[in-house]
């Protein structure tokens, strides 16, 4: 089945017929009238993205589905959405300089992708304004269409099976559109053949391979933890696995093959709009008070919609869920009561070990092992509310690029990965905080400097928490310490 995003145009028709007379199973919405979870569950073999009379920045949902799934998912987008991808992997689209409504042009290509067998150059109609600017155009995406007098007709994903077209294939002013689009379904095809090839890896395999010191695919990083979360690996299968990918070091394409899984396998709550998480990873060793928690209350009650992910104390003494417990919050709340949180309240809290019950083939094996495996930085990754703008702390510098390309490769929308003065997993307030920020797909590293914020200087000694009713208390503090210098209302 494909996807068919449509984002407000007449043209989304047509290409609706074009694509069901050459057989294929076409499946339309409006740019604002789906979720991204909704596409989870809908699980397209393909998604297009449709043009529309807007820029990329007016486009829906379409954006974030290009972000979500076109990591994985072979995706299309003709005109707008084809701006889109440009927009999303960093490129500048504005005006082209000429404005082309019903006017045809000869399109020069490289033969890439769905411009497979066409001829060079052939005829197309155009319908536009704006175009994506080549001086902008990221190594990640290659020109693969080109106008008579070079503007940017086509790119592509170098990596993901992503394309966009400027030009209109659905339209009989464009003679080969029916080709291209019949390429465009022949990739379709190709791509879940590939998947449905790869579904014959065991995780034996990919042992294997890791031993050897080689790296998993994403796909094959996924299909191996696909085995673990249906519980058909082995307590040694699933031993050696973690020890040999730790051995190893674990890649960012292996991370997120897993997460996506783990994404795959957890309960989901639904909501509409942006949410936002804030998490650690733990294993800083600082027993420092709940400071993600904490500053997760103070953006909600700055009216920012939280969908806080958390589970009881790894590391320290107190996890989120157990300082929110000691709060009076029922953290064993089902997807349904989080969403009516959320909506209603503006913050809801997602207990890890009630939304991801698949964990329970692996918790035995990662105790009896006793390293730090895995899964102790897949938390962070795998919000069940899809939250797709994160802060996320880690402890060790070497996690926080690796971080920020997995949520890269996830298809984040923005994400800041942090690392604080002395191994702190949360920005630091005595020192210098590392920042991997990741924005419009690319990833930019600087150094946030606490001195101007006039939030005080405090220590890691300063932050330091207690038990979960010393925690709690903590909490409920804040607002009594308004307009007064206390070094956890300057952390949260």
């Amino acid at each position: 089945m494909l996807l068919l995003i449509d984002n407000y145009d007449s043209f989304t028709y047509n290409l609706y017929q074009y694509l069901t007379e050459l057989g294929a199973e076409v499946d339309t919405h409006r740019n604002d009238k789906i979720t991204l979870n909704d596409i989870e569950d809908l699980a397209p073999d393909g998604i297009v993205i449709s043009p529309g009379p807007c820029t990329p920045m007016e486009a829906g949902i379409s954006n974030d589905v290009i972000r979500r799934f076109g990591p994985t998912v072979p995706t299309l987008g003709v005109c707008l959405g084809h701006q889109c991808i440009g927009y999303v992997y960093g490129a500048r689209v504005d005006r082209a300089g000429e404005i082309r409504h019903g006017k045809t042009s000869m399109i020069h290509h490289n033969g890439a992708g769905v411009l497979s067998g066409l001829p060079d150059p052939f005829e197309a109609i155009r319908y536009h304004s704006l175009v994506v600017y080549p001086e902008t155009v990221p190594d990640t995406l290659e020109v693969t269409a080109r106008s008579e007098n070079g503007l940017i007709m086509g790119i592509r994903h170098k990596e993901h099976p992503v394309e966009g077209i400027q030009f209109h294939p659905e339209s009989i002013m464009t003679p080969d559109g029916k080709a291209l689009l019949q390429n465009y379904l022949n990739q379709v095809s190709a791509h879940n053949r590939t998947e449905l090839e790869q579904l014959t890896l065991d995780i034996r395999e990919g042992i294997d391979l890791l031993v050897s010191g080689q790296s998993l695919t994403m796909e094959q990083a996924a299909l191996a933890m696909r085995q673990i979360m249906q519980g058909e690996a082995t307590p040694a299968q699933l031993g050696s696995f973690l020890t040999a990918l730790r051995l190893k070091g674990e890649s960012t394409e292996e991370i997120a093959g897993m997460a996506t899984v783990m994404r795959e396998f957890s309960l989901k709550v639904h909501v509409e709009g942006t949410v936002v998480d804030s998490v650690g990873t733990g294993g800083d060793g600082s027993d420092s008070f709940n400071i993600s928690t904490a500053a997760a209350l103070v953006a909600a009650g700055a009216g920012v919609r939280i969908a806080k992910h958390g589970n009881r104390a790894a590391s320290g003494r107190c996890g989120a869920a157990d300082v929110l417990e000691a709060l009076g919050v029922r953290i064993e709340l089902a997807p349904e009561g989080v969403e009516r949180c959320i909506n209603e309240g503006g913050i809801g809290f997602m207990f890890a070990q009630a939304f991801h019950p698949s964990m329970r083939y692996a918790g035995p094996v990662r105790r009896e092992i006793g390293i730090r495996t895995v899964f102790n930085i897949l938390g962070p990754l795998t919000n069940p509310a899809a939250a797709q703008r994160q802060l996320i702390g880690v402890a060790f510098p070497q996690l926080g690029e690796k971080m920020a390309e997995v949520m890269r490769l996830l298809g984040s929308e923005r994400t800041l990965v942090v690392h604080g003065k002395g191994g702190l997993d949360e920005i630091a307030l005595d020192g210098d905080t590392t920042i991997w920020e990741l924005h419009d797909g690319e990833v930019e590293n600087w150094t946030f400097r606490p001195d101007a914020t006039g939030l005080g200087r405090w220590g890691i000694e300063d932050l330091r928490g207690g038990d979960r009713e010393a925690n709690a208390k903590d909490h409920a503090q804040f607002a009594e310490r308004h307009g007064r210098p206390h070094p956890r209302r300057s952390a949260a």
